[in-house]
């Protein structure tokens, strides 16, 4: 089964559960063994570990979005959306499903993440050194064209399709399942090594070309499971360090994100921006939920 880029989402079998009222009697189900109450199918669920982590998670979201949505733009949650549909081709229905996501919910957590991103980033201090050695390894801007193919071999018929003259034009439209930038020959929108939508599998076979028109020479096969063959369109010029210096932090933040040993350290920063906002759980059951972020920090600053 394919996974989403960045892990962005998980089972998401309480999703809904805000809506409904936790004092209803109102009957889920009947059977001769007795009924479910929404009020006890909710007391359940409160008092299980997904529950809990629903909860923290809503939380968490609600106060980072509060404090840090403004520095995410719609414009930037609908590319990142964009570009990582284009990388599940005719598949990422059936991704959606498997993860009992709709594509709300995949929009939601693609904004989630971006807001955690500038939360984090906000409150991580990004060292000189770490944006020196970032820069060393960034690659500039490219835009390449990508074929989103139904497996190794049709990817494989791609390639040999242009290579033995037929234009990208024809093959794209033959081979490819994903028809997101279909009006632009699978043009994606162009990307750097700071992008964190763009499969990294893909980024890389991107970095190696070298000029405009040049393609991947073997099928790539993405972190998704994916099978693609890219076309370079245009590259540009490295540009300075302070000119991206913003995305470096970016990309260092993300870095810091997604690697599990930080996690304390991200709880901590989570915990602090909790702290600041006067987070305050009424509920009894739900009492704990947060504690890992509540605590954090606080015992070592003293």
């Amino acid at each position: 089964m394919r996974k989403f880029i960045w892990g962005l989402l998980t089972v998401i079998f309480i999703g809904g559960l805000v809506f409904l009222s936790l004092n209803s009697s109102k009957t889920l189900m009947t059977s001769d063994s007795g009924k479910i109450t929404e009020k006890q199918f909710i007391n359940d669920v409160k008092k299980s570990s997904a529950g809990q982590q629903e909860f923290a998670n809503m939380t968490i979201n609600k106060v980072l979005d509060n404090q840090y949505g403004g520095n995410v733009s719609k414009a930037d949650i609908q590319n990142a959306y964009d570009t990582q549909k284009a990388q599940y081709g005719d598949s990422f229905k059936s991704v959606l499903a498997s993860n009992n996501a709709t594509e709300d919910q995949f929009k939601t957590n693609i904004k989630n993440n971006l807001v955690m991103n500038a939360a984090i980033k906000a409150n991580y201090k990004v060292t000189d050194k770490q944006i020196n050695q970032a820069y060393k390894d960034y690659h500039q801007n490219i835009t390449i064209s990508m074929i989103t193919a139904k497996d190794d071999n049709s990817a494989k018929q791609a390639i040999e399709a242009l290579k033995s003259g037929d234009s990208w034009h024809t093959v794209y439209k033959k081979y490819t399942t994903e028809k997101t930038y279909a009006k632009q020959n699978g043009q994606l929108p162009s990307f750097d090594s700071t992008s964190t939508s763009v499969d990294s599998a893909v980024q890389e076979a991107a970095f190696k070309l070298s000029k405009p028109n040049d393609y991947s020479d073997s099928p790539i096969t993405g972190s998704n499971g994916g099978f693609y063959v890219i076309q370079l369109n245009k590259t540009t010029t490295k540009p300075s360090l302070n000119n991206v210096r913003s995305k470096l932090s970016d990309k260092i933040v993300s870095t810091f994100l997604n690697d599990q040993k930080n996690t304390t350290k991200i709880q901590t920063i989570i915990g602090k921006i909790l702290r600041k906002e006067n987070v305050n759980v009424k509920d009894s059951q739900l009492k704990n939920a947060l504690n890992s972020y509540m605590t954090a920090g606080i015992s070592s600053s003293k």
